[in-house]
């Protein structure tokens, strides 16, 4: 008796633990669904520094002023070799990186 109510609880339990891998394997394909559309919807729409002709004023202005950048201190995850346009992925990061390298020469040292 003892033996066959080890056995249940056995079975019952590899069976939750079956049941739990299928719904998290159900999960899985729905998360990557969400991940390709949302990747699809940042593709779609590509990366604009916002007004060019701003920018450029802003740039010369703050040339013209000798006005320091207000970053002095390379983003983080900065790599050897990065330019500017690495850092497309945030409008104030890209500007300042400009404003840097205007006013510096040079792209930001790691």
């Amino acid at each position: 008796m003892r033996r066959m109510t080890l056995g249940l609880i056995s079975c019952a339990l590899s069976f939750a633990i079956a049941m739990a891998g299928v719904l998290q394997a159900g999960e899985k394909e729905e998360m990557e669904a969400i991940q390709k559309q949302l990747n699809k919807n940042v593709l779609e729409k590509p990366f604009s520094p916002g007004d060019a002709a701003a920018l450029d004023t802003y740039l010369q202005q703050a040339i013209k002023n000798n006005t320091p950048p207000p970053q002095t201190q390379p983003p983080s995850g900065w790599q050897p070799g990065w330019t500017c346009n690495n850092l497309m992925y945030s409008f104030y990061q890209y500007r300042n990186c400009l404003h840097y390298y205007q006013y510096y020469g040079y792209y930001y040292r790691y």
